[in-house]
């Protein structure tokens, strides 16, 4: 496989805060299909400085986080750092501010920036608790299917197949 093949999927968040942790719950679920070996996954918790050898190393990067714009719970969004930095009227991730201003910081670091793209879900609770609420829970199976199709679509772009 090429060197530039390599897709690293990261789901961030709390498992303990309900769907704050709708990102590590897709890293689990992904956990049990049968990706090539190009495809890391990584279970980002809540962020920090541990998860800077993940980011720089990527050459296409999956984020999958709760993200607040304003819909109905559940809502799925399809978005780039760009786009999270340029407007405040788009989608929110509930730990943008520290997560944004890391990946700057590797990308001036690595002088290069991989491809990015971030998945996120509308919560309808940020609390204490384990499971997904109903909403998050019903859009789960669809934000699975777009990741999924999305490292696809990276594996293609880079000439690797699944």
């Amino acid at each position: 496989m090429g060197e530039g093949a390599r897709v690293t999927v990261l789901g961030v968040g709390n498992l303990l805060l309900q769907d704050d942790g709708v990102g590590v719950h897709v890293i689990n679920r992904l956990r049990e299909e049968d990706l090539p070996e190009s495809v890391e996954l990584v279970d980002g918790g809540t962020y920090g400085p541990d998860l800077a050898p993940f980011i720089e190393d990527a050459e296409r990067l999956i984020v999958i986080d709760a993200v607040k714009g304003g819909c109905e719970p559940g809502a799925i969004y399809r978005v780039t750092p760009e786009i999270m930095k340029e407007t405040r009227d788009q989608p929110m991730s509930i730990h943008q501010i520290g997560f944004l201003e890391s990946l700057d910081m590797i990308y001036s670091m690595k002088g290069r920036k991989p491809l990015t793209i971030i998945f996120g879900v509308e919560p309808q609770v940020i609390d204490w608790g384990l499971e997904l609420t109903e909403p998050v829970k019903d859009s789960f199976e669809r934000l699975l299917e777009l990741v999924k199709q999305e490292i696809q679509a990276m594996l293609d772009q880079a000439g690797e197949t699944a």
